[in-house]
């Protein structure tokens, strides 16, 4: 594990999610596996999917899905059986295409304490024409915005 980061909580945080680590998130060192921070950042993805109307109704009328293009962990904190974190959901680095996005999950325990940062690069596939698209105009939107604006976490 990395040295310990602090970040200020939910300052770009488009969106969060509470969840509570269950034995099958764990592995032998019996502390959260690998694999699970990449769960939970995918699950809290698509809760904020849905909360901005991208529901999987939306995206079967659009003939839409996102495609997953790349993904990066970095742990500093072990999580155990039991403990809750709290996940967020931000905008992150412009990737210089109108195809891609990059979002940040940073997942908190819930003294506050970061205890991994996940990076993931997407698109949205065109499920009749096989291929990558322009991106949805609600995800630019909502996660190509300046920085500087305040945001409102959805709980």
């Amino acid at each position: 594990m990395s040295q310990q980061k602090t970040a200020q909580p939910f300052d770009n945080a488009l969106f969060q999610k509470t969840f509570e680590v269950r034995w099958s998130d764990c592995d032998a060192n019996k502390h959260m596996r690998h694999s699970a921070y990449a769960d939970f950042c995918a699950h809290a993805r698509v809760g904020f999917m849905q909360q901005i109307g991208m529901d999987q109704k939306w995206l079967e009328e659009q003939g839409l899905g996102p495609v997953l293009f790349k993904e990066e962990t970095e742990y500093f904190r072990e999580l155990f059986m039991g403990e809750e974190v709290i996940v967020t959901v931000e905008p992150g680095d412009p990737t210089g295409s109108e195809k891609s996005i990059q979002v940040v999950n940073r997942i908190y325990r819930q003294n506050g304490d970061l205890a991994a940062t996940h990076r993931a690069v997407f698109g949205w596939f065109d499920s009749k024409e096989r291929r990558v698209v322009t991106l949805p105009e609600k995800i630019r939107q909502v996660c190509l915005l300046d920085f500087e604006q305040p945001r409102t976490v959805i709980r």
